[in-house]
């Protein structure tokens, strides 16, 4: 049902937390068998995507792992490291650094795909032609589509099996997602639409090349509709 909130982002990571304090709090001991992935989706009445993006984030954090073959269990009973902390674009102005936002997504995209293309699985692939999905449903819809194509990015991190990246990508959740509607409300759905289509077909093909070039191209094409956008709107102010 997925109505703790409403924005995709936002529950995955109450989802995330409320885990996270069980797992502090001493539900599970350390050793114990984490629950399914079916068994959270009926006990908080969320999606599988939603569900297994907060465990793959108890995992980066340290507190669970899951072996070969499946099966998760608690690690830890607090979050390792400083990683946790990490938030390098705290206190950016949104509606007048999306062009920064972009750049840095472009530098560190590329080789997060680079990076997925060699880990992802089948399960990641079809939870994002999920995402696509919903972003092909949603297209009149720039709030709705906007999420989609936000989970879309942050699935690909996550399909990197790096735990750093997977990290660092949730540190800045809510500069990325936030900075995701301003684009889609810009520039409106067909970018995203077609270039989401283009880098599935090419994971699914597991062409690293084309993964990393289409990601490239994908930014730089939304940095430079970004930036035609505020010459026109400047010209029209002028």
């Amino acid at each position: 049902m997925e109505n703790m909130d409403g924005k995709p982002q936002a529950l995955r990571t109450q989802i995330f937390q409320k885990l996270k304090n069980r797992i502090e709090a001493g539900t599970w001991e350390i050793g114990d068998k984490f629950p399914s992935e079916n068994q959270l989706c009926q006990e908080y009445g969320v999606s599988r995507v939603t569900v297994r993006s907060a465990i793959q984030q108890l995992e980066a954090v340290g507190l669970i792992k899951t072996h070969q073959g499946g099966r998760t269990q608690v690690v830890r009973h607090r979050v390792k490291g400083s990683v946790a902390s990490l938030n390098p674009l705290a206190g950016i102005n949104l509606q007048t650094d999306i062009i920064k936002v972009l750049e840095y997504r472009l530098v560190v995209e590329k080789g997060t795909i680079g990076l997925a293309v060699q880990h992802i699985t089948d399960d990641d692939l079809a939870d994002l032609e999920e995402i696509f999905n919903m972003m092909l449903i949603h297209h009149d819809d720039v709030k709705k589509f906007s999420q989609a194509d936000y989970l879309f990015h942050r699935k690909i991190a996550e399909s990197s099996k790096n735990p750093i990246l997977i990290q660092a990508n949730h540190s800045i959740e809510e500069v990325l997602a936030n900075t995701m509607d301003n684009i889609v409300t810009l520039l409106g759905c067909a970018i995203g639409i077609r270039y989401h289509r283009l880098l599935l077909s090419s994971l699914r093909m597991r062409d690293k090349n084309a993964c990393e070039q289409l990601m490239e191209e994908h930014l730089q094409a939304t940095i430079d509709g970004i930036k035609n956008f505020l010459v026109v709107s400047q010209a029209t102010l002028a």
